[in-house]
């Protein structure tokens, strides 16, 4: 895993159905299943992790529910953790 210090990424929220994001490579769009808000899970294109950002998914998903259960609106850009931020993943059994 990539866990450079400017890796973490960033959820841009998507409008008219763009995904360009300037100097960042575009690693998932997520859904938020409330209210159908679109962000693109970037990463600068050197710091591409895409096991990383399957738990950024995860963990956005997650902040999306908590935004809606405190009636706060997304915010445009949200900071992503990176993946010394995160829990562990459960190990495979």
């Amino acid at each position: 895993m990539n866990d450079h210090p400017n890796s973490h990424g960033t959820a841009r929220r998507l409008r008219h159905n763009a995904a360009d994001v300037p100097n960042s490579i575009v690693m998932a769009i997520v859904v938020c299943d409330e209210c159908g808000s679109r962000f693109a899970v970037t990463h600068r294109a050197p710091f591409q992790d895409a096991p990383l950002a399957e738990r950024q998914v995860v963990w956005l998903k997650d902040h999306f529910v908590w935004d809606h259960i405190q009636e706060t609106r997304h915010s445009g850009s949200i900071r992503l953790p990176a993946g010394h931020e995160m829990k562990p993943e459960p190990a495979a059994r």
